[in-house]
């Protein structure tokens, strides 16, 4: 079977943020690598058909209240970012240049993306709070301002974005192991189970 495990995840997603340690521990549990995939869920939400709850609404407050449930049993920090919603797409854009440039820091940098955004509530669309992640990554924050910005990177997040929904993708967080996917953060123990019975 496959050597890795798939993670499919946009940057403004709460329940990414709730898993992105775990799904890291769950593969080297098992010997693999994660291979993060950034994509543009609200681009895909829109190709779908699927609005965002709307303010108030008895979904969102189910939502919020689950979110700030799940974060405390994981362990994890949680804060509603401002702005709500997030524009997570320089990051993602800058996601790639990551795995471009320097594979090695993307687990680093998705989690100080995912800090940022849900920990200390700072506003990821803007320069300044990115050149840090980058520059605390030891990384050309120049470099990488500049790529989130060329039409490059631009057409990378479109098309990584596109071809997860031709995958199946619907949402997020989603992971693929081989052919079989797991959508959602409390998926974790049946790809767990999964893998376990499959990876030889």
């Amino acid at each position: 079977m496959s050597g890795f495990i798939e993670f499919y995840f946009d940057f403004s997603s709460n329940y990414s943020y709730i898993v992105h340690k775990d799904i890291v521990a769950l593969a080297d549990k098992h010997g693999l690598t994660v291979q993060w995939k950034p994509i543009a869920l609200g681009a895909i939400f829109k190709n779908l058909g699927h609005p965002m709850p709307e303010a108030g609404s008895a979904k969102q407050k189910y939502i919020w209240h689950d979110t700030m449930r799940s974060a405390a049993l994981a362990g994890l920090p949680y804060r509603w970012p401002d702005p709500f919603p997030v524009n997570s797409i320089p990051a993602a854009r800058g996601a790639y240049w990551i795995l471009d440039t320097a594979p090695e820091k993307i687990t680093d940098y998705a989690a100080t993306v995912f800090t940022t955004i849900f920990s200390t509530s700072q506003d990821i669309s803007q320069p300044d709070t990115l050149r840090k992640i980058v520059d605390g990554l030891h990384l050309d924050s120049d470099a990488f301002l500049t790529a989130v910005q060329d039409e490059t990177y631009k057409a990378r997040l479109k098309q990584g974005t596109a071809a997860a929904q031709d995958k199946g993708v619907f949402g997020g967080p989603i992971f693929f192991y081989g052919n079989e996917m797991f959508w959602g953060a409390d998926r974790l123990a049946a790809l767990d189970a999964h893998i376990a019975a499959h990876k030889n």
